[in-house]
Formats: C-alpha cells, sequence, structure tokens
C-alpha cells in the first residue's frame, strides 16, 4: 500500500462511493487520463486505440479518465476496455462559445453516456474540466447542471452509487467551490505540481497530498464519500519552472513519487504526448505523456 493510505480522518475514499464497486483498483494503480488523438489532433485509429487500451491494461491501471465523448470513444475505447475489464470515468467537455452548461453540445455528449455507455462500465462521471477556472463556468449554473446530468442519468436506470462530480485546480475549489458543495458527489481536483515553482520532482507525491487534503476541506460531506486526483503528471521536456525541472529522469522520479503517495485515488496524466496542443509558457504542454516512466514502476 502506498505511503498516504487512508488512516482515521483523511480524505480519502474509504467506503461510500469508493467502496460501490465503481472505483476498483490494483494496488496502488487505479487511472490514467486517455484521449484517442493522434499527435497530428485528429481522431485515433481502431488499431491505434486496441492497442493503447492494451498497454494500459498492462501497465496495472484499472480505470481511464475520458474527458469527452469524441473520437469513437463509444464506438471503440470502450468495447477494448472493457474486454479487459478497464472502467471509464466519463467526462462531458463544458467549453466557451455557447458550449458550456445546458448547451446543445453538452447535452449531446450526455445523450450519448446514457444511450451508449454501459451501466458496469461507469467508474464516475464528470461535468466539465477546469470549467469555472477557465471561465467557462459559473458556480451556480455547474451547480444546476450537475444536478441535471444526475437526475438524466438515475432517469435512464444508471445506478445511484455512481458518483457525479467535477474537476477543478484546488484553488478554483477554495475559491469557488463552496457553491457546488450541495451537487457534488465526491471531491475531485486536478494537481500539477510542476506549475508551483518551489517543488521539485520529488516532492511530487507529497505535494499531492497536501494539495487534496486543501480541496477536501471545501466540501467535507461530498469529501467524507472520497476525494481523487482527477489529473495530476510531469513534463519530460521544456523549461524550468523555478525549482520545477522538466526532463525524462525527473517525470519518472515525480510519477513515482506521486504513484507511492496518492496512486490508487488519482488519475495520472497522461497516456500520450499531445503534440497537437499549444506549448505553453514554459514549453511543456505537449510532454506530459508518461507511459515510459510508468513502464518502470
Amino acid at each position: 500500500m502506498p505511503a498516504s493510505s487512508p488512516t482515521g480522518n483523511t480524505p480519502y475514499p474509504t467506503g461510500g462511493y469508493g467502496g460501490s464497486g465503481h472505483i476498483t483498483t490494483n494496488g496502488n494503480k487505479w487511472a490514467i487520463t486517455y484521449t484517442p488523438y493522434a499527435q497530428s489532433g485528429l481522431c485515433k485509429s481502431r488499431e491505434e486505440i486496441v492497442a493503447d487500451i492494451k498497454k494500459i491494461h498492462d501497465l496495472g491501471f484499472t480505470t481511464i479518465r475520458a474527458y469527452s465523448t469524441e473520437c469513437n470513444v463509444f464506438e471503440w475505447v470502450v468495447p477494448e476496455c472493457q474486454k479487459y475489464g478497464i472502467k471509464i470515468i466519463y467526462g462531458i467537455f463544458l467549453e466557451a462559445n455557447g458550449k458550456g452548461c445546458f448547451s446543445e453540445h453538452a447535452d449531446q455528449q450526455l445523450q450519448e453516456i446514457k444511450n451508449k455507455a454501459p451501466k458496469d462500465s461507469v467508474a464516475m462521471v464528470v461535468v466539465g474540466n477546469e470549467c469555472m477556472f477557465n471561465g467557462n463556468c459559473q458556480p451556480q449554473q455547474l451547480a444546476s447542471y450537475i444536478d441535471h446530468v444526475r437526475q438524466e442519468l438515475y432517469a435512464a436506470g444508471f445506478p445511484r452509487t455512481i458518483a457525479i462530480t467535477t474537476s477543478e485546480p484546488v484553488g478554483t475549489w477554495q475559491e469557488k467551490g463552496a457553491a457546488l458543495c450541495d451537487h457534488i458527489d465526491v471531491t475531485a481536483c486536478n494537481v500539477q505540481p510542476y506549475f508551483t515553482d518551489s517543488i521539485t520532482a520529488d516532492m511530487a507525491g507529497d505535494f499531492a497530498v497536501t494539495q487534496l487534503k486543501l480541496a477536501a476541506e471545501v466540501c467535507p460531506g461530498p469529501s467524507n464519500n472520497g476525494s481523487y486526483i482527477l489529473e495530476i503528471g510531469w513534463p519530460s521536456q521544456g523549461s524550468p519552472n523555478g525549482q520545477a525541472v522538466p526532463g525524462v529522469n525527473q517525470q519518472k522520479t515525480a510519477i513515482h513519487s506521486i504513484m507511492d503517495k496518492v496512486g490508487d485515488h488519482c488519475a495520472v496524466y497522461s497516456f500520450n504526448d499531445d503534440s497537437w496542443k499549444p506549448a505553453g509558457p514554459h514549453g511543456v504542454e505537449q510532454h506530459f505523456g508518461c507511459t515510459d516512466a510508468l513502464a518502470s514502476y
């Protein structure tokens, strides 16, 4: 078990939604984020997806996090996951420009989950990813849409033991999250240690523990059901951010530290590098693929 195994009143899943059977772990491995995009930004082929899901299984993960339903998630990704008993954290991606809460864009994703997701495949449903942080959702609006998603899924026969939530950076939870406390089932946050300039690679796991506790304090009720990090990693290339230095060896150190400390309640970011993304201010955004670092864990 990882060094941070739950004891006493620590805000980690010790029952509730964590004990429902939807959240399953393999030692201290749980989830990895997976987007079925090729490096060009186009959708991956079926053959590529088949190979990817097998690799995720071989790495020992029980679950993937999908951010949306695009690029043949239900046609190719889900069937391959079912072959290996891999569960899916389904996402409804909320964007700007009329693609936010209650939009046709959002409701189409909800309908796809309702109509196409095998009910035994669902680990969790995440409504929005950093939507408040990016200014694409107002807290009350997001709260209402989370309730709407829950009602729709329950009406479609999905088990009430499936947690419905959203995921935001810890600072956003602290600033705006209180409005969501009566609307989420569990706490879920995104933690990226590299972007805190005082954190070295070997400190990543301890930083994750501290950040998760801070997020959990915002909504004690949902956090008592379970607290999760749904995105955490370390870049393999780019420029230093203070003491946070990207690199292949640093990524390996950081990922191993993360897995040791929070592996059984985090989604590691990410399966692939993402060459289609903008490089970002430190040139790291394309370089979070971490399967090589995980292969030696």
